[in-house]
């Protein structure tokens, strides 16, 4: 025990015995600025309970009788509540205090969740935000792609279509042309011809059959050139009997031109087309097998029709020299004109067109035609050809047949 708290026992052990001695209310008053006092210093409830218990020890000597005893025994019990009433208001405090922290801790943990909650909501809002930005800047990327890719096809077509108005001009100019130096010369020909056999009718009937066959044959000879001009501007057979036969009138007379071996491979499926298709299909053919004579430098070509699953397939197939599609479709477009012309009557009719060239395995034209596709509204039920005219059923077909033209 230090010094101090001997000091401070003594003041209990006196203030005791005064108010075991006078019962005094000032006496407890002083008892309580003791117990403050003590629990000010830092002295413990044992230690003041040891002290109270030496100090009424020496107040129990003193008292002799028993009632004596009994009184000073009270009075301690008295004075030593006082005392003590200090520390149970501290301890009160400290219960308070310690509540409330508890409470602080509760409401401080109760934040931390909804801080961690608001954290994880941000940080989710966070990403969306950012696949949504990511998002916009694909989808802003897709646009400009996609307009760039207009602006192209755009172009592409203003382009086919300047040159397919010029290519029109041309071919009116080389029709026309024929017509006059061929249909015109033999029309005077034969004009010439009847007026030489008015003058000579009174020559001789030997002379005048000379003259008149001499007259049939320019007449039969202009036939043949109308009939071929309107077989160059659209072959009638793809009317009247139907696509395989007019192509197979067109390869042969291919065949005979080139000097290439053609084949055709067709199936009855074909006659399913309407009318507007099998234009395109002819067309398409006709275009590609062009395209073969001039630049493929090939020997055969082989032209293969496939019934497929609600479509018709259509592949003319060379053994000819390849090149880069990719080149020539970026080509100028004079360059481009037949490819894009193919693409474009195959797009009319909902189809898918393809061309592939690869060294030593030539070039292949691949054209899938649906099948009940609805036919352009403005060209009306029979297109831009008029009224139909009167079809001949075609020959049945079983399956497969195989052409070899020469």
């Amino acid at each position: 025990m230090n010094s101090r708290l001997r000091q401070w026992s003594r003041r209990y052990a006196a203030c005791l015995r005064r108010y075991v001695a006078q019962g005094q209310e000032a006496v407890l008053q002083e008892a309580y600025e003791l117990g403050r006092e003590a629990s000010t210093r830092g002295v413990g409830v044992l230690e003041m309970a040891r002290i109270h218990q030496r100090a009424l020890a020496a107040c129990l000597v003193a008292a002799r009788q028993v009632e004596a005893k009994v009184r000073v025994l009270r009075a301690a019990e008295t004075f030593f509540m006082e005392t003590l009433a200090p520390f149970e208001a501290a301890h009160r405090g400290f219960l308070k205090a310690n509540l409330e922290l508890q409470d602080a801790n509760q409401a401080l943990e109760a934040g931390n969740r909804e801080l961690e909650r608001t954290n994880r909501q941000l940080e989710r809002e966070v990403a969306a935000r950012a696949r949504s930005q990511s998002a916009l800047l694909q989808s802003e990327e897709h646009f400009r792609e996609l307009f760039h890719e207009a602006e192209r096809m755009q172009e592409s077509l203003r382009q086919l279509s300047n040159k397919i108005l010029h290519v029109q001009e041309e071919e009116r100019k080389r029709v026309s042309r024929e017509l006059h130096d061929e249909v015109g010369q033999a029309l005077t020909a034969i004009s010439t011809s009847l007026e030489m056999l008015r003058r000579d009718a009174a020559a001789g009937p030997q002379s005048l059959l000379g003259k008149i066959a001499d007259a049939q044959n320019l007449l039969a000879q202009t036939m043949d050139a109308v009939h071929r001009f309107a077989q160059e501007l659209r072959p009638p057979m793809l009317d009247e009997l139907g696509l395989l036969p007019a192509l197979r009138s067109y390869l042969r007379g291919f065949a005979e031109r080139t000097g290439l071996r053609v084949s055709l491979n067709g199936t009855a499926g074909a006659e399913g087309l309407s009318d507007e298709q099998k234009t395109v299909v002819f067309r398409v053919a006709q275009e590609s097998l062009n395209n073969v004579a001039k630049h493929a430098q090939a020997k055969r070509v082989a032209v293969t029709f496939r019934q497929l699953k609600g479509s018709v397939q259509i592949r003319i197939q060379d053994n000819g020299k390849a090149f880069q599609v990719e080149r020539q479709l970026a080509g100028g477009a004079k360059k481009r004109l037949g490819l894009l012309g193919m693409q474009e009557r195959t797009r009319l009719v909902n189809g898918r067109f393809d061309i592939t060239s690869a060294p030593g395995k030539g070039t292949t034209v691949s054209v899938e035609i649906p099948l009940g596709s609805p036919r352009n509204p403005a060209a009306g039920r029979h297109g831009s050809l008029g009224p139909p005219k009167p079809r001949v059923a075609p020959p049945k077909q079983n399956g497969t047949r195989f052409f070899d033209l020469r």
